[in-house]
């Protein structure tokens, strides 16, 4: 079976960086451990989320372009369904990313 080739867009390049801005935004604030661990909480693929990081992460490799292209929709249902991140802000970049009082 052919391999299907993924590409990105300004908008999930955009989804990318700011869930890993929520993951350290989260670490920062000692609601999780780190990216391994929300990996490990919600039966992600650490290693997959380790390489995408280098890319879109806060502080990106130079000139790493990761494998994987999109966040998966279970990562991010898992971000604001558990935690005060902002589903416009995630999907939109719009407003601002932790709601309520935190």
């Amino acid at each position: 079976m052919p391999r299907t080739i993924v590409k990105t867009s300004t908008i999930s390049e955009g989804v990318n960086k700011r869930f890993f801005e929520a993951i350290e935004a989260l670490v920062n604030l000692d609601k999780i451990s780190a990216l391994e661990s929300f990996c490990t909480l919600y039966d992600l693929s650490a290693p997959r989320y380790r390489e995408m990081r280098l890319t879109y992460g806060v502080s990106p490799k130079p000139g790493h372009i990761s494998r994987y292209k999109n966040i998966e929709i279970e990562a991010i249902y898992s971000l604001i369904a558990n935690y005060p991140i902002s589903s416009r802000w995630l999907i939109t970049g719009r407003g601002k990313m932790l709601k309520g009082n935190v």
